[in-house]
């Protein structure tokens, strides 16, 4: 038998991709921000990814608010609005309202790099300057509080754990920070 000969060219580089993207990478040591791949490709709006990716690499500290995120982006304050909300229900975006100093009602933001009650192990400065970790829960073993929390920080974080957990089983069970306040009581009896 005569053996089979091809005009196909070899390929020059066999581990190289024939179609699709080819990364050209670069080095970075400074000036670069750490983004997971489920961030990253995530299904939904690109405005919310790249949103989510703006907020990452700014400083603590930095203001976020629609307004702010508007002066630097060319999208209008309903798409930059609505990336806000996606993040919040995704987990990556928490807002508090917390009473400050003089009774002043202020919204505080904190952003995760990866959603909450997602397996990832946070880092040890992965807790915003300031604020102390979120204590662990244990056994059931303290009495429920008597009157309603006045917020989410006054609440048993047993039943606070409880209540954020409820999304892993149907994310039409997302709560928010004042309605986890309001039902933890009756969850820690």
């Amino acid at each position: 038998m005569a053996e089979s000969q091809s005009n196909a060219r070899l390929r020059a580089d066999a581990g190289a991709p024939t179609s699709g993207v080819i990364h050209i990478r670069t080095r970075l040591t400074a000036d670069f921000t750490v983004i997971s791949n489920a961030l990253a490709q995530r299904r939904g709006s690109a405005v919310t990814i790249g949103v989510a990716t703006y907020i990452l690499s700014l400083p603590d500290g930095s203001p976020i608010s629609i307004a702010a995120l508007c002066e630097h982006f060319e999208e209008g304050e309903i798409l930059i609005s609505r990336a806000l909300r996606e993040l919040e229900r995704a987990g990556y975006l928490e807002r508090r309202r917390e009473r400050g100093p003089g009774g002043h009602i202020r919204t505080r933001t904190f952003f995760r790099s990866v959603p909450e009650g997602c397996d990832a192990r946070p880092s040890k400065d992965s807790e915003p300057s300031g604020v102390a970790p979120a204590p662990v829960p244990g056994p059931a073993s303290a009495p429920a509080p008597e009157a309603p929390p006045s917020s989410l920080a006054d609440a048993d974080p047993r039943a606070v754990a409880v209540l954020a957990s409820l999304r892993h089983v149907d994310s039409r069970l997302l709560l928010s920070g004042q309605d986890v306040a309001r039902l933890a009581p009756a969850v820690a009896q």
